[in-house]
């Protein structure tokens, strides 16, 4: 009322201020209340955080502390594990892998590499003409695969096999001859192919028989024929002719070079004196040095020494010690018809040559008991390379005995090892007719292959017959054209008459040899390889002359 009464208007408004100034009051009482209530509420609060948790409290509150420590665990086990099988494991694999590596390339840098190669060679393969007449058929084709069977597994066994063809080839059936001058079918060398034969030697004194038409002919025939097979010794071209033959076998690079010491006639003819590689000191000394050059070893082929004649000769002896100084590693020598021993040589300068003097026939049907014991040299070429240096070595030399069997009337015709010959063969061989004896027998060849083995070879530091060249007539002559004797010689016959001279005498000759400082001194060393051993009843009363319808009146 006091408010609406319009008299008690100057009353209001000091009340009112008043009624505001109490509620003032009071409204500033009640937040002081409020805040004091707050303030112990919160000091309260205070107090209720420190209060301890109970039993059960306590024990959630571990497990759960414990499961987050093993999941924490279990967490880092498996990352670990991760990290190892992604990136620790694989990399210490690589690691283990690139050790390994590094050791074997270390041990393989230490370890020698070795590798080898075998080789075979036989002697000459002169085909008379019943061995011609062999070949022929009924239907007109030739062929001569059945000659070569009963030795074919020897011959394909090796990694290399070497041939002397003594004959020039004719693919004119008419024109085919087996004395004195020869002309072989080209059949025969289909089937030196197929017996197995990698080398054909061809620098022969045969070779010019008839001239260039026929060499010609024949180079043509290996070339059309049988491109792959290297033919030594003839050359069609002067071009091949300054050229070196290399076969690579098992990683070993193997040249060859096939010389004569003269031919029976005049050669290939003017202007063409290149297609026949004749013994000439330069030229065989250039041309080797060019093959050891291009290669890790060299096999010389030298068709050279006496027919008949199981010593070798003053001239072969001679050739051999320069070919050994020239650096030759082997040298397989052919001509004389029979066997020869075989060795090593060697000098103080280090060089070392093996060396076959003559390996005989291979097929023929020649009529006397040495013409028709034969020899398969035999040897393992082996290759070295360690450090970076390489070095070869001439392994295993041997010389293994062969017979050459032919019966004319029954029509065959074959060498054989003489491990597979049989008494009951040799006296089937026809030779006992030409003898008139029985003395052709298995157990005569094996002491006669054992006698011959057995001469002892003394190497020649002459140098006489180097630049000796051969006649017509096969004589020795000098620069100018003079007649050559050979005063050096010694027969097989003579040397064992003198080494059992030597022998009676030997107390006295070891008492003056220590004194000799003549001319007959030896710088140089020959060790014979073959087994001396001679347990056989050797008696042979048969004549060694060869008596066949085949003669070389040449000397050498």
């Amino acid at each position: 009322k006091l408010l609406t009464d319009p008299h008690n208007s100057g009353i209001i408004p000091t009340v009112a201020a008043e009624t505001q100034k109490q509620r003032g009051l009071r409204d500033t009482g009640s937040q002081g209340i409020i805040q004091t209530i707050r303030g112990r509420n919160q000091k309260k609060m205070k107090k209720n955080k420190n209060i301890p948790l109970n039993l059960k409290e306590q024990i959630n509150s571990r497990i759960g502390l414990i499961c987050s420590i093993v999941v924490m665990l279990l967490l880092v086990l498996v990352f670990h594990q991760l990290d190892y099988q992604l990136i620790q494991k694989p990399a210490d694999q690589a690691a283990k892998e690139a050790a390994k590596q590094k050791e074997e390339a270390e041990a393989a840098a230490k370890a020698p590499e070795i590798s080898t190669a075998t080789v075979v060679a036989v002697g000459d393969n002169l085909f008379h003409d019943s061995l011609i007449e062999s070949g022929k058929s009924d239907s007109g084709t030739w062929n001569y695969d059945k000659i070569y069977e009963n030795v074919k597994d020897e011959i394909q066994a090796a990694d290399i096999a070497m041939v002397d063809q003594e004959t020039v080839f004719t693919t004119d059936h008419d024109a085919v001859s087996g004395y004195p001058s020869f002309a072989t079918p080209t059949e025969v060398g289909d089937a030196l192919v197929n017996a197995g034969f990698d080398v054909i030697e061809s620098a022969t004194n045969h070779i010019d028989d008839y001239g260039y038409d026929y060499m010609a002919q024949t180079l043509n025939y290996w070339k059309t024929s049988h491109p792959d097979v290297p033919v030594l010794g003839i050359h069609e071209t002067e071009e091949d002719a300054n050229s070196v033959k290399v076969l690579e076998v098992n990683g070993i690079k193997i040249s060859f070079l096939d010389y004569t010491y003269g031919t029976n006639n005049s050669g290939a003819g003017e202007g063409k004196e290149y297609m026949i590689d004749i013994f000439e000191k330069d030229k065989v000394a250039s041309m080797i040095q060019k093959a050891k050059e291009n290669s890790d070893v060299l096999i010389f082929v030298a068709h050279w020494g006496k027919e008949m004649e199981p010593m070798p000769t003053e001239y072969e002896k001679e050739w051999a010690t320069f070919l050994m100084q020239q650096g030759v590693d082997v040298v397989i020598g052919g001509h004389p018809h029979t066997l020869q021993p075989y060795g090593t040589m060697s000098d103080k300068e280090g060089h070392s040559m093996l060396i076959f003097y003559s390996l005989g026939n291979f097929v023929s049907t020649q009529e006397s008991f040495d013409a028709l014991l034969e020899g398969m040299g035999c040897f393992t070429i082996q290759k070295t390379v360690q450090n970076g240096k390489t070095t070869v070595e001439i392994l295993d030399p041997e010389v293994k005995p062969m017979v050459m069997h032919y019966n004319k009337d029954a029509g065959v015709f074959s060498p054989y090892m003489l491990s597979d010959y049989t008494e009951e063969l040799a006296s089937q061989h026809e030779v006992r007719t030409v003898l008139g004896d029985d003395s052709f027998t298995l157990a005569n060849l094996q002491a006669r292959f054992k006698e011959i083995m057995s001469l002892s070879v003394k190497p020649s530091t002459n140098t006489d017959l180097l630049d000796v060249t051969f006649n017509s007539d096969g004589d020795m002559v000098n620069s100018n054209g003079e007649y050559v004797d050979d005063t050096w010689s010694v027969s097989a016959a003579n040397a064992q008459d003198d080494t059992a001279a030597d022998n009676s005498d030997s107390s006295d000759d070891s008492s003056d040899s220590s004194d000799d400082s003549s001319d007959s001194s030896d710088d140089y060393d020959y060790s014979d390889s073959s087994d001396n051993s001679d347990e056989s009843d050797y008696s042979d009363e048969s004549d060694y002359s060869d008596d066949s319808d085949y003669s070389d009146d040449s000397e050498y």
